[in-house]
Parts: C-alpha cells; structure tokens; sequence
C-alpha cells in the first residue's frame, strides 16, 4: 500500500514528517515524500502527481507556513479531485484556521491572489476546506505534539 504526505520542508520535513515518514516505513507501509522519492532528471510535477493518484492513502501536515507552498496546494487540490482517503494531520495550526484560511493562511492567500488566476486560488481554498472538514490528527490536542 502507498501513503502519501504533503508537507512544507522548513517546518516538518526534519522533524515530525521525518518521524512519521520512518515509522510508516518501519510498519512496511511504503511512503512517498518528494527530497527522498523524486529521481533527479524526471518531470517533478508529473512524478508528485503520479504518486498521489497511485497513493491508497494521503497524509497531508497541514502547518503554519503549509500555504506558503504553492506545490502543497497543487498536491492537496489533486488529492482531492483524485478523491483519495485523506488524513490530515494539523500541526500547530488550528483545523478552524485552515477551514477558513484565517491567520497565515489567509497571509498566502492575498499574496496568491495578486500572482495566480481566480479558478487556480478558488480550487486552492477549497481543497483546504475540504481538508480541515475530514476527521484528523490535531497534535495541539496530543501528548508532545
């Protein structure tokens, strides 16, 4: 079975995605994060999509800066028109932020507003509502996360 996680680098990648990364590896459960899985020389976009369309499972860690990546958008938003089991893990974000792209959010949302069309932004937005409305992980509420 493939999982796949989206994640933005400087704030997980290191650290909680790494960990989650090697126990899912650890189970024998095959993982896909983008610095270990792309081959140098390949198309990045089509080998990230392929591999959401091939995941039986995605794991979106949705993050303070998670919007700041327009890659993380274009990987949720193909998570959901894929129409993949998604289970989202909500790090130091508030689920009620990202639903309703308040905080930092909201920041990368006037900026992506200025730069990309509406269509693009609008499909953006609600796959992150649509994400924040599935039953997650909220870490604020467990022991050390």
């Amino acid at each position: 079975m493939d999982e796949g996680s989206s994640v933005r680098g400087e704030d997980t990648r290191k650290g909680f995605a790494g960990h989650l990364h090697e126990a899912l590896h650890q189970r024998g459960i095959k993982t896909f994060i983008d610095e270990e899985s792309l081959e140098r020389g390949k198309n990045i976009k089509e080998r990230i999509f392929s591999a959401i369309e091939r995941s039986a499972v995605c794991i979106p860690i949705l993050s303070p800066s998670y919007a700041d990546s327009r890659w993380c958008l274009m990987e949720l938003a193909k998570m959901v028109e894929f129409r993949k089991k998604i289970i989202p893990i909500f790090y130091h974000v508030d689920p009620s932020d990202v639903r309703h792209q308040r905080g930092a959010f909201e920041a990368a949302f006037q900026s992506y507003q200025l730069r990309f069309d509406r269509s693009t932004v609008m499909e953006w937005r609600n796959a992150l509502r649509e994400a924040a409305d599935i039953s997650g992980y909220d870490l604020r509420n467990v022991a050390n996360g």
